[in-house]
């Protein structure tokens, strides 16, 4: 009963972002393999169109003023040591429980109980809060990139809007 309890918490942190395998073999399922190795090695002078692009992208993110108050929050946190420290509790509980229930473990209802309210008192420090919801949507924008970049490698072609409308990143439960 206590394991169903812990696995309806979600980590503060989102997973990691796990890039959809190139398909280049030509084996099932390969979207044109020849197109991709074209595509790969279409700048022999090494100066390459896709790094000016990605620079604009990581400048338009920084510009961004929703994911300035995002690194705004972290900012904050990581300069108050009272919300690291909740934060850390926090983890560090989360990290004991995951690995007891990896093992095959059964979870104690206290072990169960001692995270939630280590949870809980994070929660209630307001920046320790902001910063679990900044890394939430660092998350979010890094899958969404991520798997936006991914297509383009699988599908050997600019994603149509309507693909990259259907495809915002694992997990997203937009549709």
């Amino acid at each position: 009963m206590a394991d169903a309890k812990f696995a309806g918490r979600a980590t503060p942190f989102p997973p990691p972002v796990r890039p959809a395998a190139f398909r280049l073999d030509g084996g099932a399922g390969a979207a044109e393999p020849a197109r991709m190795s074209i595509i790969i090695g279409e700048t022999p002078t090494g100066t390459a169109n896709y790094k000016d692009s990605a620079k604009d992208l990581c400048r338009a993110i920084l510009d961004d003023p929703e994911l300035k108050g995002v690194f705004s929050d972290i900012d904050a946190f990581m300069d108050d040591d009272d919300a690291k420290e909740l934060f850390t509790a926090m983890q560090s509980k989360a990290e004991t429980l995951q690995t007891k229930q990896g093992a095959g473990l059964e979870l104690t209802a206290g072990e169960v109980e001692d995270y939630n309210k280590a949870r809980d008192a994070m929660l209630a420090n307001g920046k320790a809060k902001a910063f679990v919801e900044a890394q939430e949507r660092i998350g979010s924008v890094h899958q969404t990139i991520g798997s936006w970049v991914s297509m383009v490698f699988e599908l050997g072609r600019m994603p149509t809007d309507e693909e990259f409308e259907g495809h915002c990143g694992p997990g997203c439960g937009c549709h």
